[in-house]
């Protein structure tokens, strides 16, 4: 399928952007190639994001499709979208770029953040869903400053097309590749800083653990709030919260991820799991919400146990688990704003204070009032509030 992109994309990056807006949630199905390096653009289209097209925060922008490769060094096609600021930066040195990490938004196309990003808000029938660009306003914050960001839709399986969701590697491979995809563009990467919240936090975690992916990329800082360090604690901390549905989304993924783990999970999926599972592949976080609200996973088994143990019980898929674990190597020595919610309801505060500890890095904890009913308000609350400082930070440590 991409023979020729594949080989246009060694070329000329003039030559693959269309000059019609595209805004379609179906770019860049996932394929894989052969004869590409990772890092090389695929496809460009000009976008329109919410907050990016006047005269307030004026931005040039693209959806793209490139090469990256998996924690198993497979090379795939992967899509994210690129905001060039036309806002003059003031800092010292070259014109930043952040390498932009989002938290979760789903694991279906049209979840994308590069698409997302073109909606804004919108819900959707057969079935229901809500798309929701929740961190659009981080995005425009910093191209406001004046900062070029490149984000990554993350990888996804090329037999299915469902986001490899939990595989945190995989994920700080493809952040990089965007990055690379990028300079196509025109978006450097000499003034390089990092931006990961939740999700995100995990994929710049595991950047920052193994930078030898790409040498060349040199990151100068990086912001990494509320990683899921540990997921299999996160598992069973996110049972019977309002977001429970991300473990859906982790088993999904996991599934996509690798047939012995979908062998080995599903014989213990009960009926009402399984549809479950394949509901929630196909609609976003906002939508999915809605539709199974605090839900207990134990119904969601044949033995009535819950998800986290029935995972912790099966031998691959806990490998799979362990092997995505943050902590078990020493990060780059970069100023890192390590942060985490006291109270949070998604990710177990105790496991970001271990990583600190294993990281040696300072861990800011946020104590927000506590939100009862284990809604997310715990660990969406602190990131938005501090969205401003934290924006600051990271420019400022880039514009030295």
């Amino acid at each position: 399928m991409w023979t020729e992109a594949a080989r246009t994309s060694l070329g000329l990056a003039a030559d693959l952007v269309h000059l019609r807006p595209r805004t379609d949630p179906d770019f860049g199905a996932a394929t894989w190639l052969t004869g590409v390096r990772p890092g090389a653009l695929l496809a460009a289209a000009e976008i329109r994001p919410v907050g990016l097209s006047g005269r307030c925060n004026p931005a040039e922008a693209w959806r793209i499709d490139y090469a990256t490769s998996d924690r198993k060094s497979r090379i795939l096609s992967a899509t994210g979208a690129v905001f060039r600021s036309r806002t003059p930066w003031r800092g010292k040195g070259p014109q930043p770029t952040i390498a932009f990490a989002p938290s979760t938004q789903g694991v279906a196309p049209h979840c994308d953040p590069s698409y997302s990003c073109t909606v804004g808000a919108r819900v959707r029938r057969n079935p229901l869903d809500a798309i929701a660009a929740y961190e659009q306003p981080a995005i425009n914050l910093l191209v406001a400053h004046g900062a070029n960001v490149v984000l990554t839709d993350y990888p996804r399986d090329p037999e299915d097309n469902v986001q490899l969701y939990c595989d945190h590697v995989s994920a700080a491979r493809a952040l990089a590749d965007a990055v690379r995809a990028a300079e196509a563009l025109g978006v450097g990467a000499e003034n390089l800083g990092l931006w990961g919240f939740s999700q995100g936090g995990g994929a710049v975690g595991a950047w920052l653990e193994q930078p030898e992916y790409a040498p060349e990329l040199q990151p100068l800082a990086a912001m990494v709030g509320a990683p899921p360090a540990d997921l299999t604690a996160m598992l069973d901390h996110v049972d019977g919260a309002m977001a429970s549905i991300v473990i859906l989304y982790a088993v999904a993924g996991m599934m996509a991820s690798d047939p012995a783990i979908a062998a080995e999970i599903t014989p213990h999926l009960s009926p009402e799991g399984l549809e479950a599972v394949l509901f929630d592949a196909r609609v976003c976080a906002a939508g999915a919400v809605v539709v199974r609200p605090w839900a207990k996973t134990r119904r969601w088994t044949t033995s009535g146990i819950s998800m986290a143990q029935l995972i912790d019980d099966l031998p691959k898929t806990s490998e799979f688990l362990a092997a995505n674990t943050l902590g078990t190597r020493r990060p780059l020595r970069i100023p890192t704003r390590l942060w985490a919610s006291r109270y949070d309801d998604l990710v177990p505060h105790a496991t970001v204070e271990k990583l600190a500890l294993s990281w040696g890095r300072e861990l800011e904890t946020r104590r927000l009032p506590r939100v009862l009913g284990r809604t997310g308000t715990n660990h969406f609350g602190p990131y938005f509030q501090h969205l401003g400082r934290d924006a600051e930070w990271l420019l400022r440590q880039l514009g030295r």
